[in-house]
């Protein structure tokens, strides 16, 4: 079934809160997260992103990424690594940091861009600019917590992950990182919504992920937050 027409129900509702808890999902820790605790890590996450693109409004990212001396590349190599498809990385073995982005990944996205964004992406050009700057966005977030020493996860409170006896073992929720640079480039960009969005799309869109599977995480993130 066509994306285009399941936006309606799609995106009824469909809040940062509730994208934050499925990108919050897809944490491998994510079952050792207590109930109540899901929507601080949500709140929080999205509340540090926020904060970061408060920094930098009116600003262009490219111009950002000129300014930070960050240069990135557009390449036409392939985004796969070990069966794991990637649009963009940061390479911070390099000096300065490099952010690669995926051609072929990023034209796999035009087909719901328009679709996801509106006015914001009108013709073939535009959409690939602003998923150029989607990402671009997203990678200077990491770039920020990079150069900070300061990441997201690390910032906010453990969870326990093993007990035995006295000894706890306990960890941080590494995808808060993600959910605060879906919220920053959100920010930074105005766009609609969080451009996880699009990756949800695109997956419908492929037919490897049902709509009904789709719908009903959003009514479970509901639950929670």
């Amino acid at each position: 079934m066509p994306v285009q027409t399941l936006l309606p129900d799609m995106l009824s509702g469909l809040s940062d809160e509730v994208l934050g808890c499925m990108e919050l999902r897809q944490d491998p820790l994510f079952h050792k997260i207590p109930p109540e605790k899901i929507s601080y890590y949500v709140h929080e996450s999205l509340q540090a992103g926020r904060s970061a693109a408060a920094a930098y409004k009116d600003l262009g990212i490219r111009d950002m990424c000129r300014d930070a001396g960050l240069r990135y590349e557009i390449t036409e190599a392939s985004g796969k690594f070990h069966k794991v498809s990637f649009r963009a990385q940061i390479d911070f073995s390099k000096t300065p940091p490099e952010i690669i982005l995926y051609a072929s990944s990023l034209k796999e996205m035009q087909m719901v861009c328009q679709e996801i964004l509106g006015e914001q992406s009108s013709g073939a050009e535009t959409d690939i600019d602003l998923l150029v700057d989607i990402h671009l966005a997203h990678e200077f977030y990491h770039w920020l917590e990079y150069k900070e020493q300061s990441f997201t996860n690390e910032r906010l409170e453990e969870i326990e992950v093993f007990k035995l006896g006295p000894w706890t073992r306990r960890s941080s929720v590494v995808q808060c990182c993600e959910i605060a640079a879906h919220a920053f480039c959100k920010e930074l960009l105005g766009l609609p919504y969080m451009p996880n969005l699009l990756d949800y799309a695109y997956l419908i869109e492929e037919k490897q992920l049902s709509a009904e599977d789709f719908m009903q995480q959003i009514t479970t993130c509901k639950l929670w937050i």
